[in-house]
């Protein structure tokens, strides 16, 4: 009994049959096809903002900075009268700072309010406020550890702590129309509470400050996402509907143009 040698299958026989029937259609039935085929499953993912709701926001955020900025101004102007009487050298060097900075994001400010150059460049705009806005915040934070040293009272260095941290969240909820704008005093108000607690060596200092850190940062998270959601709402995302204009579906494919009457110079 002998075997039957197996036979040896060209490739051109296993080619499936789908691809040959693809090569025949044009691209109007593939285009059907692929509408017609099961689409995977979309996760569901945040949607981008529409460009008319980032100009909202950006309008948002310079018109209620000017109030937070107030506010970081006079509690800073307190902060280095009160620790000025003790420590003279370090309070000045701190409001000079704070000062500096001060002017420089409330100049951007005014400039973009104004109507100036970089009013027609606003997401420019909001980049350079914020990088100076991260300046600014870090130095506010730093209060309690710049203006009082390691041997300062007490008191002062809780009246310092407490101050600073209450003016930097409220200038972030001041600027919670732009996330990272409101980040830059919130981030380091959090991490210098929480730095000041340590330094304190006082355990129910350390949790008061940890605390007041988580508060502040999911506050201003949370009423960020807000003013995002409710700008989406009024200025959502627009789409247009693709049209293939004089394609094959068209009612006046393939006519001629009709000539018009003749241009003359008069």
């Amino acid at each position: 009994m002998t075997r039957k040698a197996p036979q040896r299958i060209e490739p051109q026989s296993i080619e499936p049959m789908s691809s040959l029937s693809l090569h025949e259609k044009n691209v109007r039935e593939l285009q059907e096809l692929a509408q017609e085929a099961p689409a995977a499953p979309q996760r569901d993912r945040r949607k981008p903002l529409s460009r008319a709701a980032r100009l909202h926001l950006i309008d948002m955020l310079s018109r209620q900075s000017a109030t937070g900025l107030a506010l970081v101004a006079g509690v800073s102007v307190y902060l280095a009268i009160t620790a000025g009487r003790a420590f003279p050298a370090r309070a000045a060097a701190w409001a000079a700072m704070i000062l500096c900075a001060l002017w420089v994001c409330r100049r951007l400010r005014s400039q973009f309010r104004s109507g100036d150059a970089i009013t027609s460049r606003p997401f420019r705009w909001r980049a350079s406020y914020t990088s100076c806005l991260s300046v600014l915040g870090v130095i506010l934070a730093s209060g309690p550890i710049l203006l009082t040293p390691a041997g300062a009272p007490q008191p002062m260095m809780l009246q310092v702590a407490v101050l600073s941290l209450l003016a930097a969240a409220a200038a972030a909820m001041l600027h919670t129309a732009h996330f990272a704008s409101a980040a830059a005093f919130a981030a380091p108000a959090a991490i210098f509470a929480v730095l000041a607690g340590l330094r304190s060596g006082d355990t129910g200092l350390f949790a008061a400050g940890l605390a007041a850190a988580l508060l502040c940062v999911t506050g201003v998270f949370a009423v960020s996402r807000v003013i995002e959601a409710k700008a989406a709402r009024q200025h959502p995302r627009t789409s247009f509907v693709r049209r293939d204009i004089g394609g094959r579906d068209q009612p006046n494919y393939g006519a001629k143009p009709q000539a018009g009457p003749a241009k003359t110079a008069i």
